[in-house]
C-alpha cells in the first residue's frame, strides 16, 4: 500500500485547490510560482502566505514537488529550465507582437485585438504560433477575417508564427459560449493590445470565468495601441457599409465553412461544430481541437492522482 496512505495524511480544501491548479498546468510541463498558484487558484479568501504554507505540507508529504522557488506535481528537474527559456523566449516575441497589433488594427472592421495562446501565458517555444482574439464590427466579422487572411497568405507566406488568428468575435457576442476551465483560462490570460473599452466589457460580460479564477487580476492597459483610424480603413468602411458589404460578409463566411468542413472532414459533427464555430458572430479555427484535449488531459490527470494516492480531491 501506499506509504501516503498508510498514514492517512488529510488534505485540506485549499490544498485540494493546490494540486488542481498544478495538475491543468501540469498538462504543459508548467511548474508554478507560489504567488502564480494565488493567481490561478480556484479558490478565494486565501494569501499567497497561505498557499506558501499549505504548499510545503504537501511537499513533506510526497504530494508536490518543490524546485527553486517552483512547484510541480511531477518530480522532474528538466521542467523549470524549460519553463524559464520559453519565458525569455516570450519577453522577445511580445515586443514584435505588439508592433503587429498596430498593423492589424489598421483593418477595417477590427475594434479590438488581444494576445491568446501561450504568448498571453509568457511562455513561447521556437515554433509557437503568436495567437490574437479579434473583435469586430458586427456583421463584418468574415469580410475582416477574409482581408486578415489574405494578407497572411500573399505577403507573410501563411507563417503562423507571425500571426495565427483563429478567434473572432464581434461587438455584440462578447460572452462566450463554452464556460470550462479550459475557455476561463484562455479568457482570463488574454492580453490586450488594441481596444480598452472592448477588453473592459470582454472581462464584465465573462464575470463567470471569477468562478475558476477569482484572484486573477486583470491585464495592464497602459500599452495598448493608439485608437487612430486611418482614412483607408475609414473609406474602405463608407465603401462596404451598405448591402455589397453584406453580401461580402455572407459569401467570406460560406468561403471558410465550405473549406473547413472539407479540409477536416474526419471531425464528426459535434466537434466540428466546436472547433469550427461559425456564425454571423462569432469564428473559431482550432483544427488541433485544444480545448478537448485539454479538458480530458486535466480529468485524467485528476483521476490518476486520486488512484495513486487514493485521495479525493473533491
Amino acid at each position: 500500500m501506499n506509504q501516503i496512505t498508510e498514514k492517512n495524511i488529510p488534505i485540506s480544501s485549499l490544498g485540494k485547490s493546490i494540486i488542481k491548479t498544478l495538475a491543468y498546468y501540469d498538462i504543459f510541463d508548467y511548474p508554478l510560482t507560489a504567488e502564480e498558484i494565488y493567481y490561478n487558484l480556484g479558490t478565494n479568501h486565501v494569501s499567497v502566505i497561505d498557499i506558501q504554507n499549505e504548499i510545503e505540507l504537501l511537499c513533506k508529504a510526497g504530494l508536490t514537488f518543490k524546485k527553486s522557488n517552483f512547484y510541480l506535481l511531477r518530480n522532474d528537474e528538466n521542467f523549470v529550465p524549460r519553463r524559464l527559456e520559453g519565458n525569455r523566449l516570450a519577453e522577445k516575441k511580445i515586443n514584435s507582437a505588439y508592433r503587429m497589433t498596430k498593423f492589424i488594427s489598421i483593418f477595417p472592421y477590427v475594434r479590438a485585438v488581444l494576445l491568446s495562446g501561450s504568448i498571453s501565458k509568457g511562455y513561447m517555444e521556437k515554433d509557437s504560433d503568436v495567437d490574437y482574439f479579434i473583435i469586430t464590427q458586427p456583421n463584418r466579422l468574415w469580410v475582416t477575417r477574409l482581408l486578415l487572411m489574405l494578407f497572411k497568405k500573399v505577403f507573410l507566406f501563411n507563417s503562423r508564427k507571425v500571426f495565427c488568428i483563429n478567434y473572432f468575435v464581434d461587438t455584440e457576442t462578447l460572452e462566450i459560449e463554452e464556460k470550462n476551465i479550459f475557455t476561463a483560462t484562455e479568457l482570463t490570460t488574454l492580453i490586450p493590445t488594441y481596444g480598452k473599452e472592448l477588453y473592459d466589457e470582454l472581462n464584465n460580460r465573462n464575470a463567470w470565468i471569477r468562478e475558476f479564477y477569482p484572484n486573477f487580476p486583470k491585464r495592464d492597459t497602459g500599452r495598448l495601441a493608439n485608437k487612430n483610424i486611418s482614412l483607408i480603413k475609414k473609406t474602405f468602411e463608407i465603401l462596404l457599409g451598405n448591402s455589397l458589404g453584406d453580401k461580402l460578409d455572407d459569401f467570406a463566411m460560406n468561403l471558410f465553412e465550405k473549406s473547413n468542413h472539407k479540409k477536416y472532414s474526419e471531425y464528426n459533427s459535434k466537434d466540428f461544430q466546436l472547433a469550427f464555430k461559425t456564425s454571423k458572430r462569432e469564428s473559431k479555427h482550432h483544427p488541433k481541437f485544444f480545448q478537448k484535449r485539454v479538458l480530458e488531459a486535466f480529468n485524467s490527470k485528476l483521476k490518476s492522482f486520486e488512484n495513486t494516492y487514493n485521495i479525493s480531491l473533491e
